[in-house]
């Protein structure tokens, strides 16, 4: 179905990256755009029934792009609006009222430009970054709004299908549905070293533990495969019992290289089995490459020796740089990236359970790279959640399982090929499948 979308020009490359997102990707409506001088977005459907909604964001900021703290509004608001369904929509820019009758749905909430906001990632421009340069949740607009748990753009996307059938019945909109990705990290395939097993001999000296050491690292001398870190074939046994494809992510670096922990040659019969299993390769990008063309090339070519075709990245650490990382991976014909997950907390980092179409922000244009945001992490639960309380972490989990089922997103579930192993025997050894059930 074709619709009119009337705009003010102002910042026209943005409002159309995040317009099109929002109803041609997710709605499936085809856009024709009429610049006006009103800051409104004005959506017109073919039977001339409007949707209005007001265009605040961007045309209270001179420079978008210059993102300081006094630009964050210091308290949000709800809009309720009651259609076919009931909805409570975030707001950051406008106000709560909305005008409703037969003919035009008008809300003052600019979701819109909350959208861009959140897609964009322009606010990570704030510099609110750790020691390791990555943009912080505690400081986040998810954290000052308390809404990491809640993805707020499918919120919107759910109201806007509501609001075209509300006026324009006989136009059926497709139903997005839910998936789960199972993926996991290979930062490292080896357990036992001399490094590991001399720690250990000292911490476990005496005991039954110091000689099973001694006995589980000759079996790793032996034969690799018995290295509880070199676990391919249990994952995927592991995936296969539940209806899942896992995703294996593989770091590509060399002897002397920042950051090597081993060479992609030690895995390439592993990574030949997963592809007859018909799970799926993806690369481990380094520390280095999420912001650097040629190192990120040159470790896709040592993956591509091996596996012919690589579309899928992870960044190490979830390195990630909002000026540089997704014009970089789509430069390298990347077509899926799944690193948009805050370490330190679960949730909806971008605001959303679903896929999108990312945007550039130094060359302002829609890119081919689609994010598949992170959603919960191994390492985010047993690590830096761990002060939280397992009853109260274990209904976070759920609540993000379940928006996520609850809007047909994809959750996005990260777990180490070590974790399968270290976390036996511990407060964490249940966790997966808990997650795995609640999934079910």
């Amino acid at each position: 179905m074709n619709i009119t979308i009337e705009l003010n020009d102002n910042y026209f490359e943005e409002k159309k990256y995040i317009l099109s997102v929002l109803f041609e990707d997710y709605l499936d409506l085809k856009i024709k755009y009429n610049i006006i001088n009103e800051h409104i977005f004005r959506i017109i459907l073919p039977n001339s029934k409007k949707i209005i909604i007001n265009d605040i964001f961007f045309a209270s900021k001179k420079d978008i792009y210059c993102w300081v703290k006094s630009d964050v509004p210091k308290v949000n608001f709800e809009t309720e609006v009651n259609l076919n369904k009931q909805h409570k929509l975030f707001g950051l820019y406008g106000k709560s009222e909305k005008v409703i009758n037969d003919n035009n749905i008008s809300i003052h909430n600019d979701i819109i430009g909350t959208s861009f906001i959140f897609l964009s990632r322009i606010e990570e421009l704030n510099g609110n970054h750790d020691k390791f340069g990555r943009y912080k949740y505690k400081g986040s607009l998810a954290h000052k709004f308390n809404i990491i748990l809640r993805p707020i753009i499918n919120e919107y996307i759910y109201f806007l299908k509501d609001a075209v059938n509300t006026l324009y019945p006989n136009y059926q909109i497709k139903s997005n549905k839910f998936e789960v990705i199972l993926s996991h990290d290979i930062d490292i395939i080896k357990k036992w070293t001399i490094k590991k097993l001399v720690k250990k001999s000292v911490l476990e000296f005496g005991s039954f533990k110091f000689f099973k050491n001694y006995y589980d690292f000759v079996k790793s001398l032996i034969n690799i495969k018995n290295d509880p870190y070199f676990n391919f074939e249990r994952i995927m046994d592991y995936s296969e019992q539940n209806n899942l494809k896992s995703l294996f992510f593989f770091m590509c670096l060399e002897k002397n290289e920042y950051d090597f922990r081993y060479n992609i040659n030690e895995v390439q019969d592993a990574i030949k089995e997963t592809s007859f299993r018909n799970h799926y390769i993806g690369i481990h990008s380094s520390r280095l490459a999420y912001n650097d063309n040629s190192i990120l090339k040159k470790e896709i070519n040592r993956l591509e020796k091996i596996n012919s075709e690589v579309i899928y990245n992870r960044n190490h650490y979830l390195m990630f740089d909002v000026k540089n990382t997704w014009q970089i991976l789509d430069s390298n014909n990347i077509k899926y990236d799944l690193t948009l997950g805050y370490p330190e907390m679960i949730g909806f980092r971008c605001g959303i359970c679903s896929p999108f179409r990312v945007f550039d922000i130094i060359n302002k244009k829609k890119l081919n790279l689609i994010e598949i945001p992170l959603t919960i992490m191994d390492v985010t639960l047993t690590d830096y959640m761990n002060d939280v309380k397992p009853g109260k972490l274990e209904k976070m989990i759920f609540k993000v399982i379940d928006n996520t089922k609850r809007y047909g997103g994809t959750l996005n579930l990260l777990w180490h090929n070590n974790s399968y192993s270290d976390y036996k025997n511990s407060s964490h050894d249940d966790l997966l499948n808990k997650i795995i059930e609640r999934i079910k």
